[in-house]
């Protein structure tokens, strides 16, 4: 596995869903696989939420050109940006105030 040359999931995390796609009869090669930030933070920290902010807009494009049949998303700053932008932006948050008798 090359670590550090611009491949997202090439370490532990990486070998470890290598072998769940395998598991379920998948290689590598069949899928596309693409970060939210398009380069990894000092000290492999968590990307902050302006870093994802300001990589958002490639990987839109990254989307559009590919067109996935599915799309998953790990970690954090993927599923908080897009619960945000079609959960919580369509009315998720005025429900839950209402339930909260907001």
């Amino acid at each position: 596995m090359k670590i550090g040359f611009g491949e997202p999931f090439v370490g532990r995390a990486g070998k470890l869903m290598d072998m769940a796609f395998q598991a379920i009869g998948i290689k590598r090669e069949e899928i596309y696989i693409a970060n939210i930030v398009k380069c990894r933070p000092p000290s492999n920290r968590n990307p902050e939420e302006d870093e994802c902010v300001a990589c958002l807009n490639y990987l839109r494009n990254q989307v559009m050109l590919v067109k996935p049949e599915i799309i998953v998303l790990l970690r954090k700053c993927s599923i908080k940006e897009y619960l945000r932008k079609r959960v919580w932006d369509n009315g998720f948050k005025g429900k839950m105030d209402r339930e909260k008798g907001n």
